[in-house]
Parts: C-alpha cells; structure tokens; sequence
C-alpha cells in the first residue's frame, strides 16, 4: 500500500524523531497503518490498547496531516500513570485535539459497551486491535468492536503470536486469571484463534497476515448480504443482552 497525499507527512516524522525510543509501535508497522487509513480513506479510528500512546500519537499525527478524523483509544486506568503517559505524549506533539483517552476502570468491553449503547451510536471505519490478549477478551472484544465498525471498516490485530506462557517468561507477576489457565490454553496464541475462527465467522473479506505475521487484517463486508446468517443471529444475541443490562 502507498501513501495517495501529496503532502509531507510532518506530523507522523515527528513521532518517530521525538518517541523513537518509547514502546511498542516501530515507525515501519506505523507506515503499514498510514498507509492503510489513507488509502481507504477512514477518518474515524478506533483503539484498543494505548499503553504510553505512541501508536495513538502516530494515528493522531496521521490524520493531521489529512486535516481530518478523530481517534478514540481504550486503556485501562493505570496507563494513566504511565512516564510519559497518552496525554503528555500528544500534548508534545501538539495533537491532543486529535484523539479521545478513555481509561477503563477493569475492561475495555464496558467502554464498548456502552458505546454500543449510546444514541447515536458512534461508528468507526477503522480499529487497531492491541488489548487483552486473551481468548475470552479479544474474542468476546472483536464481536463489540465489530457492532461499532461501518461496513466496510478494517480491523487489525496486533501480537497473533502471543501466548500466555512466553508473557509469564518475562514478568516477576502475573494477572490470577493468567495463572488459572490450562497448559494449552496457556500455550495457545489466543489473537490468532479468534483472527482465524471468529473473523471469517462474522464475513469478513481480506483476510491476511502482515508485518512477519505479527499481525492480522480484515476488511468487514460491505453489506449486510455479504454476511453469513447465522452471524447475524450472534450480534443480535449480544445486542440484545448489552440492551437489557
């Protein structure tokens, strides 16, 4: 994919010159998703997972350079005392107007949740996956992101190869439900079962793996007839249960 603006992109060089050291997101995976967000033309993106907010800032300094969008971007509350955290990386960069911080209080779901309960209901046409990890989160997760995404809308998944079992490798503690997990649940790349069971379950079109197959691309189908039937009984059970609740 190419970039299609004809201007100098100096708000994305900018991240890289003044965060090239802050994790995770590399300015060659942000070229991928620059990339993408131009070419298919999304000015509404939505995030999950910001961590210290370099990718947020590289999708924020993305659309600036468009002269258009909005990021909405999830995180749980202790990226909020994170050095630096989301707002004092964009507010360097001079884009905080550019993007919407939600800090959840135990899961990013509820913060879908009640998006998806909202009048209007907010829509997105892109939406970078990068949270939870687990299959009962990123699963349950891409049936809420995918009621909030415009047909048509692309998802990308980070970390497919991640596990359990090599996170616990790298870290003095680790969540109580990480450590209730079986050994193959434990072992099993969790962002990969849903990208390669649930993706193609819901319809979705495009289904590839990029950047050494660390992450996983999808594109939602365009119109409702693309999608199988008995995907549309599934998002009508979640509607339904996110309503009554």
């Amino acid at each position: 994919m190419t970039s299609e603006t004809g201007n100098s992109p100096d708000h994305f060089n900018r991240v890289s010159e003044l965060f090239d050291d802050l994790p995770y997101m590399r300015p060659a995976q942000a070229t991928i998703l620059r990339d993408l967000i131009v070419n298919e033309n999304a000015s509404d993106l939505l995030e999950i997972g910001f961590f210290h907010g370099k990718s947020s800032a590289y999708f924020a300094a993305v659309l600036e350079d468009l002269g258009r969008g909005h990021l909405v971007t999830i995180d749980l509350e202790p990226a909020r005392k994170r050095e630096p955290n989301i707002e004092q990386v964009l507010a360097t960069l001079n884009l905080g107007h550019r993007v919407t911080p939600i800090y959840a209080h135990r899961s990013y779901t509820w913060e879908l949740a009640k998006m998806i309960q909202a009048n209007p209901r907010p829509q997105f046409d892109f939406c970078y996956f990068d949270g939870g990890h687990t299959w009962d989160c990123t699963g349950f997760g891409f049936a809420l992101v995918d009621m909030l995404l415009r047909p048509g809308g692309w998802i990308v998944f980070d970390d497919l190869k991640w596990t359990i079992k090599e996170a616990m490798k790298s870290r003095t503690s680790a969540p109580r439900y990480w450590r209730a997990c079986s050994a193959d649940e434990s072992a099993t790349p969790a962002v990969k079962l849903v990208f390669d069971t649930l993706v193609p379950h819901l319809g979705y079109t495009d289904i590839r793996m990029i950047d050494q197959r660390r992450w996983g691309i999808a594109r939602k189908p365009l119109s409702g007839t693309e999608r199988p039937t008995h995907s549309n009984g599934l998002l009508q059970r979640i509607a339904g249960f996110i309503g009554g609740h």
